[in-house]
């Protein structure tokens, strides 16, 4: 319990309630807390978009719970001096005054998309926003851009056949940073322009060629010759977990 905002948990209803004088305001969804935090700290929507760095239109979609799951809600949780995963989860008290939101910020909700989708993708200087996502995955381990996004693994050109080396089996989650530039040795999304279509691969160098190159000795490694190919994204981090 705190004081200020005394919280009360029934477990047995699963619910959250914030008491404060002569108020009781039941918080059940993200939406619900943002709207009560908000009125704490007697801000309007537009003021606190101001202070978060977000649009008024991000404030307004997550109260009213067309965006559950805000990919701004670390800024949001900042701008109102809450806790993040109060906000998301209801657990904790809610205020974080001395919350570290450098720690916070290295598990960061990314969407997970389609190999479709990824092939749609423009090259790395191209300043696009993925959107909201119906399925997401979280970096633990890496502070990807805001551009970033997650893919699950599928076939087995990247699964390695020798013991204790890197591999990547079919269903592995990959983060991919288009922000980052990649070299030899990374990791990489890499596009055909012609066919729209997406791969991954390590991206090697010999003599001054590039090349796409399965972990899997079953399949083909590809020159990079063609100017249809072009490197999407960097992969920073996979799940199961390691950083890259």
């Amino acid at each position: 319990m705190s004081i200020l905002g005394y919280h009360v948990r029934d477990c047995a209803l699963n619910t959250n309630v914030m008491q404060v004088p002569g108020l009781i305001t039941v918080v059940n969804t993200l939406a619900e807390r943002l709207r009560w935090a908000r009125d704490q700290r007697g801000l309007t929507q537009g003021q606190l978009a101001k202070r978060a760095g977000v649009s008024q239109g991000t404030i307004g979609n997550a109260e009213s719970g067309i965006r559950d799951k805000p990919r701004e809600l670390l800024k949001i949780a900042r701008a109102l001096q809450a806790s993040p995963d109060w906000l998301e989860s209801g657990r904790g008290d809610w205020q974080a005054e001395e919350v570290n939101f450098e720690e916070v910020a290295m598990k960061r909700r990314v969407p997970l998309i389609s190999w479709v989708r990824a092939g749609l993708w423009g090259a790395v200087e191209d300043h696009f926003h993925p959107g909201d996502a119906d399925e997401w995955a979280e970096a633990y381990d890496t502070r990807p851009g805001e551009n970033a996004f997650a893919l699950r693994v599928t076939g087995d050109s990247m699964t390695s056949p020798i013991p204790g080396d890197r591999t990547f089996p079919e269903g592995t989650i990959i983060i991919v940073d288009p922000g980052k530039a990649a070299g030899a040795g990374d990791f990489v999304i890499a596009k055909d322009v012609a066919t729209q279509k997406a791969t991954f691969k390590r991206l090697v160098s010999d003599g001054g060629r590039w090349f796409l190159k399965p972990l899997n000795p079953s399949y083909p490694t590809v020159e990079i010759d063609d100017p249809n190919i072009r490197v999407v994204g960097k992969v920073v981090e996979y799940q199961m977990r390691g950083k890259l």
